[in-house]
Protein backbone atom coordinates (compact mmCIF):
# COMPACT_ATOMS: atom_id res chain seq x y z
CA UNK A 1 0.00 0.00 0.00
CA UNK A 2 1.60 3.50 -1.01
CA UNK A 3 1.76 6.38 1.32
CA UNK A 4 -1.04 8.22 0.00
CA UNK A 5 -3.56 6.05 -0.08
CA UNK A 6 -2.23 4.79 3.87
CA UNK A 7 -2.82 8.26 5.26
CA UNK A 8 -6.15 8.55 3.44
CA UNK A 9 -7.38 5.21 4.77
CA UNK A 10 -6.13 6.62 8.56
CA UNK A 11 -7.56 9.82 8.14
CA UNK A 12 -10.93 8.46 7.58
CA UNK A 13 -10.70 6.06 10.40
CA UNK A 14 -9.71 9.14 12.79
CA UNK A 15 -12.43 11.08 11.05
CA UNK A 16 -15.30 8.51 12.30
CA UNK A 17 -13.82 8.22 15.43
CA UNK A 18 -14.62 12.54 15.86
CA UNK A 19 -18.31 12.03 14.18
CA UNK A 20 -19.86 10.16 17.17
CA UNK A 21 -19.50 13.42 19.70
CA UNK A 22 -20.64 11.59 22.66
CA UNK A 23 -20.17 8.08 24.65
CA UNK A 24 -21.40 4.58 23.33
CA UNK A 25 -22.98 2.44 25.90
CA UNK A 26 -21.99 -0.51 24.26
CA UNK A 27 -19.31 -3.16 22.73
CA UNK A 28 -18.77 -1.84 18.93
CA UNK A 29 -18.70 -5.21 16.64
CA UNK A 30 -19.58 -5.02 13.03
CA UNK A 31 -21.45 -7.70 11.46
CA UNK A 32 -22.55 -8.43 7.42
CA UNK A 33 -20.50 -6.41 4.05
CA UNK A 34 -20.89 -3.32 2.59
CA UNK A 35 -22.21 -2.72 -0.44
CA UNK A 36 -20.15 -1.23 -3.62
CA UNK A 37 -21.65 -0.10 -6.58
CA UNK A 38 -24.42 -2.05 -8.23
CA UNK A 39 -24.76 -4.18 -5.46
CA UNK A 40 -27.70 -4.36 -2.47
CA UNK A 41 -26.12 -5.64 0.85
CA UNK A 42 -27.57 -6.16 4.02
CA UNK A 43 -26.13 -5.88 7.86
CA UNK A 44 -27.63 -7.61 10.80
CA UNK A 45 -26.58 -5.69 14.02
CA UNK A 46 -25.40 -8.68 16.13
CA UNK A 47 -26.43 -7.77 20.22
CA UNK A 48 -27.25 -4.22 18.66
CA UNK A 49 -23.36 -3.62 17.79
CA UNK A 50 -21.51 -0.58 15.92
CA UNK A 51 -22.22 -0.47 11.89
CA UNK A 52 -19.63 0.86 9.25
CA UNK A 53 -20.13 0.89 5.40
CA UNK A 54 -19.96 2.98 2.02
CA UNK A 55 -22.56 3.27 -0.54
CA UNK A 56 -21.93 4.56 -3.91
CA UNK A 57 -24.72 6.78 -5.53
CA UNK A 58 -24.64 7.56 -8.89
CA UNK A 59 -21.63 6.63 -10.85
CA UNK A 60 -17.65 6.74 -9.47
CA UNK A 61 -16.02 9.84 -10.94
CA UNK A 62 -14.46 8.79 -14.13
CA UNK A 63 -10.64 10.09 -12.99
CA UNK A 64 -10.57 7.88 -9.86
CA UNK A 65 -10.17 4.29 -9.35
CA UNK A 66 -13.52 2.71 -8.76
CA UNK A 67 -12.05 0.53 -5.57
CA UNK A 68 -10.03 3.30 -3.98
CA UNK A 69 -11.68 6.41 -2.32
CA UNK A 70 -9.69 9.17 -0.55
CA UNK A 71 -10.09 10.78 2.00
CA UNK A 72 -9.17 14.40 4.05
CA UNK A 73 -7.16 14.13 6.80
CA UNK A 74 -9.31 14.89 10.55
CA UNK A 75 -9.57 18.23 11.53
CA UNK A 76 -10.39 19.67 15.18
CA UNK A 77 -14.00 19.43 15.66
CA UNK A 78 -15.04 22.67 15.25
CA UNK A 79 -13.37 23.51 11.84
CA UNK A 80 -14.86 22.72 8.83
CA UNK A 81 -14.38 19.45 7.15
CA UNK A 82 -14.11 18.66 3.32
CA UNK A 83 -15.76 16.41 1.54
CA UNK A 84 -15.66 13.98 -1.11
CA UNK A 85 -17.01 15.71 -4.41
CA UNK A 86 -19.31 15.24 -6.06
CA UNK A 87 -21.82 15.79 -3.39
CA UNK A 88 -24.87 13.28 -2.77
CA UNK A 89 -28.13 14.82 -1.22
CA UNK A 90 -30.22 13.39 1.47
CA UNK A 91 -33.73 13.81 -0.09
CA UNK A 92 -35.94 12.84 2.30
CA UNK A 93 -35.58 10.91 5.79
CA UNK A 94 -38.69 8.32 5.37
CA UNK A 95 -40.06 6.24 8.44
CA UNK A 96 -43.11 3.56 8.20
CA UNK A 97 -44.71 1.00 10.34
CA UNK A 98 -44.55 -2.54 9.13
CA UNK A 99 -46.04 -5.44 11.26
CA UNK A 100 -43.04 -6.36 13.56
CA UNK A 101 -40.99 -3.48 12.51
CA UNK A 102 -40.77 0.56 12.07
CA UNK A 103 -38.90 1.02 8.51
CA UNK A 104 -36.35 4.48 8.48
CA UNK A 105 -35.12 5.17 4.99
CA UNK A 106 -32.66 7.48 3.39
CA UNK A 107 -33.03 8.25 0.03
CA UNK A 108 -30.20 10.10 -1.77
CA UNK A 109 -29.85 11.63 -5.26
CA UNK A 110 -26.52 12.93 -6.96
CA UNK A 111 -23.44 11.14 -7.19
CA UNK A 112 -20.46 9.76 -5.24
CA UNK A 113 -19.80 7.96 -1.57
CA UNK A 114 -21.94 7.80 1.36
CA UNK A 115 -19.96 6.73 4.43
CA UNK A 116 -22.52 5.30 7.53
CA UNK A 117 -22.04 4.57 10.82
CA UNK A 118 -24.86 3.13 13.36
CA UNK A 119 -24.71 2.91 16.77
CA UNK A 120 -26.13 3.17 20.25
CA UNK A 121 -24.89 5.98 22.70
CA UNK A 122 -25.91 6.91 25.91
CA UNK A 123 -26.99 10.57 25.05
CA UNK A 124 -27.77 12.36 22.11
CA UNK A 125 -25.39 14.93 21.71
CA UNK A 126 -24.71 16.68 18.36
CA UNK A 127 -21.15 17.06 17.26
CA UNK A 128 -20.03 20.40 16.69
CA UNK A 129 -22.01 22.75 19.15
CA UNK A 130 -22.76 19.85 21.88
CA UNK A 131 -26.31 20.36 22.10
CA UNK A 132 -28.46 17.74 23.87
CA UNK A 133 -31.22 16.66 22.05
CA UNK A 134 -33.93 14.78 23.94
CA UNK A 135 -35.77 12.44 22.22
CA UNK A 136 -37.82 10.91 24.78
CA UNK A 137 -36.71 7.02 24.70
CA UNK A 138 -35.27 4.30 26.24
CA UNK A 139 -32.37 4.05 24.14
CA UNK A 140 -30.65 6.31 21.00
CA UNK A 141 -29.59 5.08 17.85
CA UNK A 142 -26.72 7.47 16.60
CA UNK A 143 -26.87 7.57 12.48
CA UNK A 144 -23.96 9.52 10.60
CA UNK A 145 -23.98 9.87 7.15
CA UNK A 146 -20.64 11.98 5.60
CA UNK A 147 -20.42 12.95 2.01
CA UNK A 148 -23.90 14.11 1.76
CA UNK A 149 -25.54 17.81 2.23
CA UNK A 150 -29.26 18.20 2.96
CA UNK A 151 -32.52 20.53 3.39
CA UNK A 152 -33.26 21.62 6.94
CA UNK A 153 -36.88 20.63 5.95
CA UNK A 154 -35.82 16.96 6.71
CA UNK A 155 -33.94 17.89 9.95
CA UNK A 156 -36.60 16.40 12.32
CA UNK A 157 -38.87 13.76 11.90
CA UNK A 158 -41.61 13.15 15.02
CA UNK A 159 -43.26 9.64 14.91
CA UNK A 160 -44.92 8.30 17.72
CA UNK A 161 -45.51 4.47 16.93
CA UNK A 162 -44.80 1.14 18.46
CA UNK A 163 -41.00 0.55 17.86
CA UNK A 164 -39.66 4.64 17.65
CA UNK A 165 -40.41 8.15 19.28
CA UNK A 166 -38.88 10.19 17.30
CA UNK A 167 -36.04 10.81 15.25
CA UNK A 168 -33.97 14.61 15.26
CA UNK A 169 -31.32 15.25 12.39
CA UNK A 170 -28.92 18.02 11.94
CA UNK A 171 -26.39 18.78 9.48
CA UNK A 172 -23.07 18.72 11.15
CA UNK A 173 -21.81 21.34 8.56
CA UNK A 174 -21.87 20.87 4.99
CA UNK A 175 -21.00 17.38 4.44
CA UNK A 176 -22.41 15.45 7.86
CA UNK A 177 -25.85 14.79 8.62
CA UNK A 178 -26.29 12.99 12.13
CA UNK A 179 -29.39 11.40 13.58
CA UNK A 180 -30.25 10.32 16.55
CA UNK A 181 -33.31 7.90 16.61
CA UNK A 182 -35.54 7.12 20.28
CA UNK A 183 -36.61 3.44 20.86
CA UNK A 184 -39.28 2.12 22.68
CA UNK A 185 -37.40 -0.79 23.91
CA UNK A 186 -33.56 -1.11 24.97
CA UNK A 187 -31.22 -1.18 22.51
CA UNK A 188 -32.94 -3.57 19.90
CA UNK A 189 -31.21 -5.43 17.58
CA UNK A 190 -31.30 -3.55 13.96
CA UNK A 191 -30.96 -3.95 10.37
CA UNK A 192 -29.03 -1.84 7.91
CA UNK A 193 -29.82 -2.06 4.18
CA UNK A 194 -28.09 -0.58 1.24
CA UNK A 195 -29.27 -0.38 -2.21
CA UNK A 196 -28.34 1.56 -5.31
CA UNK A 197 -31.11 1.15 -7.16
CA UNK A 198 -33.00 3.43 -5.95
CA UNK A 199 -29.80 4.71 -4.04
CA UNK A 200 -30.81 4.41 -0.25
CA UNK A 201 -29.67 3.22 2.79
CA UNK A 202 -32.37 1.57 5.04
CA UNK A 203 -32.72 1.31 8.92
CA UNK A 204 -35.02 -1.96 10.52
CA UNK A 205 -35.95 -1.21 14.20
CA UNK A 206 -37.98 -4.69 15.50
CA UNK A 207 -41.35 -3.81 17.44
CA UNK A 208 -40.44 -3.43 21.05
CA UNK A 209 -41.11 -6.34 23.70
CA UNK A 210 -44.34 -5.98 25.72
Amino acid sequence: MNGRRLIALLGAISFFALLTGCQTDGQSNTAGESSTAGESSTQAALDAATQTGTLQVGSPPVDAPSTEISMPPPFPNDTEVPSPTPRVDVTEIDVIDHDGFTRITYRFDGSGSVFWKTEYVSEAIRAGDSTVVDVGSRSILQVDLMGVQSDSSINSVSHEGENITRIDSAARNSAILQSFVGTVDIRPAYTVSTSDSPSQLTIDIPTAHS
